[in-house]
């Protein structure tokens, strides 16, 4: 539908649901993830594509890439309570067809995906969740690259009539010297003719040779056999680490856990996600996470304001 149907409407209608289906879905957990990816960018690429069909691929393409792949859609909360503002966010998004700006509405709907534990100080400490799933299964996709083209500008030169004439003239003579080279050559050749010794070869050094190139032969199969089982990949472990803050899924909170061990308890379920608060039991120092400066736009300059003026009296 997606692809076939005829009706463009209808293919920006299927573009966007299967974005909403597929958003944070791995190859590893649903293959059909790489066929749309290819898809959307076909549709955008695209000339002669329809309007409304290539604006459903871009907002399909925006969506299962949303938030930088670490949200996801819920008109719920953790808890399992409705969320309103997320529904409200939903139902204006659904009026994009009559004007196209209500399609930001659909962020109201985005709730992030991650487990953040916190102390009592509200910082976050050193700590590692165990997940009972393969890192490849909820990894985040490989990241587009471009293709590099060299593209060289062709230049057309100006040949001007005496130019080529000079060159017809130039190649005629080198014509007619190759020719007369050729002749004296032959008369040469006639006249020192020798006869050619005959030489005889023996088939018992062949044979040697023979064996030699079979055991090279063997020699190189067995060097790329050893080769190839030194390339091989090692088994992807079952289970991974996650440090404190996470990326973890829903589908992926089922199997998260606090390893035993750890100085360190949380006040609710870990499995629900999002920020849980975590108790220090043992007495010292906790080791926290070094914070992290903010990406974003800087002042080129950071000057100081100017001091404020003394106080005066205004006057009329």
């Amino acid at each position: 539908m997606a692809k076939f149907d005829p009706v463009n409407f209808v293919r920006q209608g299927a573009l966007i649901a299967s974005a909403m289906i597929l958003i944070q879905h791995t190859e590893a957990a649903c293959p059909k993830v790489a066929f749309f990816r290819q898809l959307y960018t076909q549709v955008i690429t695209n000339k002669h594509e329809d309007v409304m069909a290539k604006y459903g691929a871009i907002l399909a393409q925006g969506i299962i890439d949303a938030g930088g792949r670490n949200v996801t859609l819920s008109l719920q909360s953790r808890t399992g309570h409705t969320n309103l503002q997320a529904v409200v966010g939903m139902l204006v998004f659904t009026q994009y067809w009559y004007w196209f700006p209500l399609a930001h509405c659909l962020s109201l709907a985005f709730t992030p995906t991650c487990l953040i534990a916190l102390n009592s100080d509200l910082k976050m400490p050193k700590i590692d969740f165990h997940s009972l799933a393969k890192p490849s299964l909820y990894a985040y996709p490989a990241p587009l690259e471009e293709k590099k083209r060299e593209e060289r500008e062709k230049v057309t030169t100006a040949v001007l009539s005496i130019a080529a004439r000079a060159k017809r003239k130039d190649h005629d003579k080198k014509k007619e010297a190759q020719v007369d080279t050729k002749m004296d050559v032959d008369d040469d050749e006639k006249k020192e003719k020798k006869p050619v010794p005959t030489i005889s070869v023996t088939s018992g050094p062949s044979k040697g040779i023979a064996h030699k190139s079979s055991d090279t032969t063997t020699d190189t199969t067995l060097s790329t056999d050893e080769s190839v089982t030194s390339v091989k990949k090692e088994p992807e472990p079952n289970f991974e680490m996650l440090p404190n803050p996470a990326r973890v899924m829903r589908q992926q909170l089922k199997g998260v856990t606090i390893p035993e061990g750890i100085n360190y308890t949380p006040l609710k379920d870990v499995s629900i996600g999002g920020i849980v608060m975590v108790k220090h039991d043992a007495t010292g120092d906790q080791t926290l996470v070094e914070p992290v400066a903010a990406f974003g736009p800087k002042p080129e300059g950071e000057e100081k304001e100017p001091e404020a003026p003394e106080a005066f009296e205004y006057l009329d």
